[in-house]
């Protein structure tokens, strides 16, 4: 689908809304090749566009800046959309979910996969075990992502081909579940699961053909350009990860704008070969790079100050000591790169503050970032501000799992949950994003949420904590290309920048924020380029 790459478009009929600080204009929109030409009356764009120029009607509807998730993960999404859907409510209980992996076929490195679950919302209200991954499938690995892919299952079989056993002691960075027993359970917490994603996704990447791999990143890549992003963030790409976004970038077969945040695997010549943050290797920028401190909210593997309410006692992990993660920080800033630090736990974002204030005294020109940000007391709130570090957040979390994170911290800490409004006022750019596949990748489903802080259960989560739809929508395109580096061009709709739009039927700052998330994405332009465009009723 082109429209006039390399010539004019007029998008008539339209209420613009350029973002920034600039006021909506009711009117049209010319584009010319990937650029924006102008903003203004229809009559007067039309006549200097000249009579080649393609014409849009649109009708009423809405042209917003190109909408952009800067933490999300379609290079895990294109693997995991060939895994077993065990998502919730599709698998509403454990036999549910053994039933779906017992009628499964392995992929081609030989295991069954399934993804999506979370426990405390199944009936059983607990993890599957080895034991019940063993009734489902018996004879060859298998393996259960969690939802936060910080926490997964295997199977015996599974524990087998990785040559784990009771005599195995917890990895660096991670933990085996174990029975009462002292028998391992077959649950694996942080880095034992890492290190099975990245095994089986680099498996079936090089048991897979490349015109396979490049299909696969371009139906993520569709799939987003669905649901109206024009430019996302890979935001933990190991190297098989940064390999397929190349193969399809430099094929031509991803319709959307992809930056890859290369995930530090601790390696010595981990930096040799990489290219600097803003280099473009075969269509992909490179971004900053990635950092774990701790493990998963949803996961319960978050490292606290305080223990969980639900389950009780639990203190999360510190996937990288605190010494070490000071040193890679201050390494990959050296070399010049962006850094952006996973952490969620009050404990893990203090760990991520303190590598991150050396690099950020004077100022911090490469933006370096928090990713998540999630249980953020006002104490860390003021260091990180005064250290003008970034914030890139996941507003969609609060329905999807925000019950599961009310029944883990309780009333009290929840007050500081993704603390939108109290980081802005503390001068922080907080951009939003999906984390998906951990949750829906749906952009609209953020901005709603940023506004409403509602769970699918109806509770409200620090509902002080809301911002405008207006500010919601930012966090999804001009704070978010800030994080990303990318407001020279994108982000906001102005004369000279990349033609990159999200056209939607109406306009999200006027209509009740409820009905943000059901706004109907007409379509989607990248560079001049529509990439997606809905089909007629």
């Amino acid at each position: 689908m082109n429209d006039g790459q390399g010539g004019d478009v007029v998008y008539i009929r339209a209420l613009v809304r350029p973002g920034g600080t600039g006021p909506a204009v009711q009117g049209a929109l010319w584009t010319r090749n990937d650029r924006i030409q102008a903003i203004g009356p229809p009559d007067e764009l039309l006549r200097a566009a000249g009579p080649t120029a393609r014409v849009v009607d649109l009708a009423g509807a809405t042209i917003l800046p190109g909408l952009i998730d800067p933490h999300c993960h379609p290079a895990a999404l294109a693997y995991l959309l060939t895994c077993v859907d065990c998502s919730q409510p599709t698998t509403p209980d454990i036999p549910a979910i053994q039933h779906a992996l017992a009628a499964a076929e392995p992929g081609p490195e030989g295991w069954v996969s399934g993804f999506g679950f979370a426990e405390y919302k199944l009936a059983e209200r607990r993890l599957p075990t080895r034991w019940d991954l063993d009734v489902a499938v018996p004879d060859r690995p298998c393996v259960l992502y969690q939802v936060s892919l910080h926490v997964g299952v295997v199977n015996s079989a599974g524990l087998a081909a990785l040559g784990l056993d009771e005599r195995t002691p917890d990895p660096p960075g991670g933990r085996l579940g174990r029975d009462p027993e002292d028998r391992l359970d077959g649950v694996l917490y942080e880095q034992p699961i890492f290190d099975v994603t990245e095994r089986n996704q680099a498996r079936h990447a090089a048991l897979t053909t490349e015109a396979e791999r490049i299909a696969e990143q371009e139906r993520a890549a569709l799939h987003l350009a669905g649901l109206g992003l024009t430019s996302v963030t890979d935001a933990a790409c190991d190297r098989a990860g940064v390999a397929g976004l190349r193969l399809a970038g430099a094929a031509g077969r991803l319709p959307i704008r992809v930056t890859a945040m290369p995930w530090h695997d601790g390696g010595a010549d981990f930096l040799d070969d990489l290219p600097v943050t803003g280099s473009i290797v075969d269509g992909i920028r490179i971004g900053a790079v990635k950092l774990i401190a701790d493990g998963g909210m949803s996961s319960r593997t978050a490292a606290v100050d305080e223990p969980y309410e639900t389950p009780a006692g639990e203190m999360g992990v510190l996937v990288l000591d605190p010494a070490t993660l000071a040193d890679r920080v201050r390494g990959c800033a050296d070399a010049g790169y962006q850094v952006g630090i996973h952490a969620q736990g009050d404990r893990g974002i203090r760990a991520a503050i303190d590598a991150l204030e050396p690099v950020c005294r004077g100022g911090n020109p490469m933006r370096h970032r928090i990713e998540h940000g999630g249980l953020f007391p006002a104490a860390l709130r003021r260091r990180a501000g005064a250290a003008g570090i970034v914030v890139v957040s996941q507003p969609p979390f609060l329905s999807v799992l925000g019950d599961g994170f009310l029944e883990a911290f309780g009333p009290e800490r929840s007050a500081d949950l993704y603390p939108f409004a109290s980081l802005r006022d503390e001068g922080i750019t907080v951009a939003g994003s999906s984390d998906a596949p951990v949750v829906t990748a749906d952009p609209r489903v953020g901005i709603r949420d940023a506004v409403l802080r509602r769970t699918a259960g109806g509770s409200m989560v620090a509902a002080h904590e809301a911002v405008t739809a207006a500010e919601a929508l930012a966090m999804y395109t001009s704070r978010a290309a800030h994080a990303d580096h990318l407001d020279g061009e994108l982000g906001t709709l102005e004369v000279g920048r990349l033609a990159d739009l999200t056209i939607v039927d109406r306009d999200p700052l006027t209509i009740d924020p409820e009905a943000i998330a059901d706004l109907r994405i007409l379509r989607t332009v990248v560079g001049g380029r529509t990439v997606f465009e809905a089909t007629a009723d």
